[in-house]
């Protein structure tokens, strides 16, 4: 096994021997939700080794997998002998069976996955956030199993945790999020006066203290202040990735970094997603770019449909999916590195959501992994053996069932892996680049959505567009 990394013609992926590699794969090896625990809990051998050998025999080369940081690092005492014992048998066990990992940080003290409390703070929790990725990462510098470091999954700054882990509020919250917003504006403008010229109608304030801050999204089009907020909380949120970035690229300088990013710009979806930690803003920490779309907004009444319903439903989907890759495309491979939907049972995200068929999950993702070919270059399922115990899609979106059984999903995994994971890839090129007003995308829903009406309408017409922040 050799160590992956980004070729030089800037999308595809390659071994430092030589020959192309596409991400075929899925995300967490057991069946337990990563907000509930990990396979680090109760680590069993011979069960990894039998869901590696799973993936294996079907033509699976990629695991995304929360690390279990509480399991193999204390704050105080540093990294833990049996979690890094467990780790290194992991570890050698994924090349033994040619399966290359993207571990992913989590947050110490809490769970691997949400921690709205701990992400807003850029004190203690980051520093040692910063100390583990140094440890952690100097042990496995340069293991040809690690695909590549993801410093955190989904980040994004809000009031409320993760529904997953809980809605209520996060205390402190607000404070940690605007404590830098007064003298991100004085550094911005200089003086109150000049601050309320740019803001015209939207201005008047006094002082920078008394500009308010817009943590969630604010519908009113053209608002200066709400767009001046977004970019201070890209620049906060810069701030904390960089400082783990940094940390692993120290110890382990040839492998490469993400982080796993959900989409920011979603059809049929107020704009939050990813607030803070948008790719616009953070690309250019990362090797390559990741989103995480999910149909979950078509589905509810006001959205476009689910896409499994086919039809109209399906052909809004597949342009909106494309076109979010499209989006976040910075002259680096962009990595499905979440997606997917559900099969064999009913389930909910957001809303409740209907019995479907294994059947019907394989055809439809079969539809849009062969949809994205050209857009994309990575697609790791979420999630890889099905979760029933949670309240989300994860209890039937697996590639295989919670006990590593193949679902029909497997076999279409299997054919796709065969016939593309080991080739070359060219990104199909745009027939037009369309500009999009970031002011706009930014303070109007209206907006957002006849950007997603046009992509639809051009996609259908035959054009193929990137994509120009205005």
């Amino acid at each position: 096994m050799q160590r992956i990394r980004v070729a030089t013609d800037g999308w595809n992926f390659e071994e430092e021997g030589g020959g192309f590699f596409t991400p075929f794969g899925g995300n967490v090896l057991n069946d337990v939700h990563p907000v509930v625990g990990t396979l680090f809990d109760r680590f069993d051998a011979d069960d990894v080794e039998r869901r590696f050998a799973a993936m294996q025999a079907h033509g699976l080369n990629t695991l995304r997998q929360p690390i279990g940081v509480n399991h193999v690092y204390d704050t105080a005492t540093g990294l833990k002998a049996d979690g890094m014992r467990n780790w290194e048998t992991f570890i050698d066990l994924a090349e033994r069976y040619g399966v290359r990992l993207m571990p992913v940080g989590g947050y110490l003290g809490s769970n691997d996955w949400f921690d709205g409390e701990l992400l807003v703070d850029d004190g203690a929790p980051l520093q040692a956030s910063c100390a583990f990725w140094t440890a952690f990462c100097g042990v496995f510098t340069d293991h040809p199993a690690i695909f590549a470091w993801d410093i955190r999954n989904e980040t994004l700054y809000d009031l409320k945790q993760h529904d997953l882990v809980g809605s209520g509020e996060v205390s402190n919250a607000a404070r940690h999020i605007t404590a830098g917003w007064p003298a991100f504006l004085q550094a911005r403008y200089g003086t109150v006066a000049m601050m309320n010229a740019h803001y015209g109608t939207w201005g008047g304030f006094a002082d920078f203290a008394d500009v308010p801050a817009y943590i969630r999204f604010h519908d009113d089009l053209g608002n200066p202040v709400v767009h001046d907020f977004k970019h201070y909380l890209n620049a906060k949120g810069f701030r904390w990735s960089a400082r783990q970035v940094d940390a692993i690229r120290a110890a382990a300088p040839r492998t490469m970094v993400c982080s796993g990013n959900n989409g920011w710009l979603f059809p049929d979806m107020d704009l939050w997603l990813a607030n803070g930690f948008h790719n616009r803003a953070h690309h250019e920490l990362y090797d390559f770019v990741t989103i995480h779309p999910y149909p979950a907004p078509q589905a509810l009444p006001t959205g476009h449909g689910d896409p499994l319903n086919g039809g109209e439903s399906l052909a809004f989907w597949l342009d909106a999916v494309v076109g979010m890759a499209r989006l976040d495309y910075y002259h680096k491979p962009v990595v499905m590195q979440e997606f997917g939907w559900y099969g064999g049972g009913e389930s909910r995200f957001i809303g409740p959501l209907p019995y479907r068929s294994e059947e019907e999950h394989a055809a439809y993702t079969r539809t849009l992994i062969s949809t994205l070919l050209p857009h994309v270059n990575g697609f790791v399922n979420w999630p890889l053996c099905d979760m029933p115990a949670a309240v989300d899609t994860s209890n039937h979106g697996g590639i295989f069932t919670h006990d590593a059984r193949p679902k029909p999903l497997a076999a279409v995994y299997h054919a796709l892996a065969d016939a593309h994971a080991a080739t070359r890839k060219t990104r199909q090129p745009a027939t037009a680049v369309k500009d999009v007003s970031l002011l706009r995308v930014h303070t109007s829903r209206a907006y957002q959505d006849t950007l997603w009406e046009e992509i639809h309408a051009a996609a259908r017409g035959g054009a193929v567009w990137d994509y120009q922040y205005v």
